[in-house]
């Protein structure tokens, strides 16, 4: 494949990585929202359960309440914690062939341009030994010429 287009790929591909690791970074800071929320939970949780316990029937009911629905809260937050990272991964996942895609493109345009070069320089030496073996047969017609 000629360099010029397997550049062009390389570009396409660069920027097909670009995009996974904005999509890689997107869920990481998903991942990190919903982990400080779960921490915010935990902590509202710890203050539920270290508040004295009323003497108003009430106020002890609500305060039951609000504890299952502190750990019911905190039951979903660690799904979504787990989705999310479920998500983090297969982000990574599609990050790594992208750049793995881009680096093996990478080697291949290095060495198609290599090998370009090196053809380059084996013509150019042929052409350059053409004309000195020219040259050479010039001479000598030239110089039998003269003698004759």
């Amino acid at each position: 494949m000629n360099p010029k287009r397997l550049e062009r790929l390389l570009r396409l591909r660069r920027i097909e990585e670009s995009e996974a690791t904005r999509q890689l970074g997107e869920r990481l800071q998903q991942l990190d929202g919903i982990a400080g929320q779960r921490d915010r939970l935990e902590t509202y949780q710890r203050e539920y359960l270290q508040a004295t316990l009323p003497d108003d029937a009430n106020a002890l009911k609500w305060l039951a309440g609000m504890r299952d629905q502190l750990r019911s809260a905190l039951e979903q937050q660690d799904l979504r914690i787990q989705a999310a990272e479920s998500q983090v991964e297969t982000a990574r996942q599609e990050w790594l062939e992208r750049h793995r895609n881009s680096l093996s493109l990478e080697k291949l345009l290095q060495r198609r341009k290599a090998e370009t070069a090196q053809h380059g320089a084996r013509r150019q030496q042929t052409e350059q030994d053409l004309w000195a073996t020219r040259q050479a047969h010039a001479r000598e017609e030239a110089s039998r010429w003269q003698s004759s």
